[in-house]
């Protein structure tokens, strides 16, 4: 330690203790040389503190969805898959992808179309297969594949949780003037009559995870292109490096055949 210390005040050129031959002590110098190590130390401290909230910045990945079927398919499997980086995950509705992503609101987003703007790049992700579920004493059972317009009249079950889809059908019912009436409530009340009642609902491909419709009902597939989609990875180009790790994931999560 003696060594050292006669080593620092040799590089500083000035002496920083008065020595006796049973004590050391700092004197004038020394003083003033320990109030700026101080300081040193305080900006090293603060120097790590900024460099990890960096880090942490680096590892947060803002996403937003369009539709709730996409998200609860992909949070799961990505958080899984990178458990490293912190996934902020949203639901947004409307035409105002573009200005989220613009001005910074999230990272990435994934919408149900290619975005047209120069600043961004929509690059192709994930079908979604939609299915009508009937139960097992209906008379729609012998169909191989379903439109919503062949329906006859009668309660459709669907979750009040919003998104592109529910949106879609409810402006094809609207436009066809068609005879369905859509029965919402809150995602567990909805399961509950799925489960207990006769009457239809639907589900698709992405959203088959979370949903629970019993062993006594059948799924159709639903042939209206206006209720099945394709959905994109939007971003802006300039920020491509920290959207890399999700894109990278979807490149390979697409590549392998999704439960049905």
């Amino acid at each position: 330690m003696s060594a050292m210390l006669k080593k620092f005040e040799e590089e500083l050129g000035v002496e920083l203790f008065d020595r006796s031959p049973n004590r050391i002590h700092l004197n004038k110098t020394g003083e003033i040389a320990l109030i700026h190590v101080k300081t040193m130390l305080r900006n090293m401290e603060q120097m790590k503190a900024d460099l990890l909230s960096a880090a942490q910045q680096n590892l947060t990945l803002s996403i937003a969805f369009c539709d709730p079927g996409v998200r609860w398919f992909c949070v799961p499997r990505f958080s899984l898959a990178h458990s490293e980086i912190q996934l902020k995950d949203d639901l947004y509705e409307g035409n105002e992808a573009i200005k989220l992503l613009t001005e910074r609101v999230y990272d990435l987003i994934i919408t149900p179309e290619k975005l047209q703007d120069n600043r961004i790049q929509s690059l192709p992700f994930l079908s979604d297969q939609v299915y009508l579920s009937v139960p097992e004493n209906s008379n729609l059972l012998g169909h191989e594949s379903i439109s919503i317009r062949e329906i006859p009249e009668q309660p459709l079950l669907y979750p009040q949780i919003g998104g592109y889809f529910l949106s879609q059908m409810e402006q094809v019912i609207e436009t066809d003037h068609l005879p369905l009436t859509l029965v919402k409530n809150n995602y567990n009340i909805t399961q509950h009559l799925i489960r207990t009642t006769n009457f239809l609902a639907t589900i698709s491909t992405l959203s088959m995870d979370l949903r629970n419709d019993g062993t006594h009902r059948a799924l159709i597939p639903m042939t209206d292109p206006e209720l099945n989609f394709f959905f994109y990875f939007s971003f802006m180009k300039s920020n491509k490096e920290k959207v890399k790790k999700f894109l990278q994931w979807g490149e390979m999560i697409k590549n392998k055949p999704i439960r049905t």
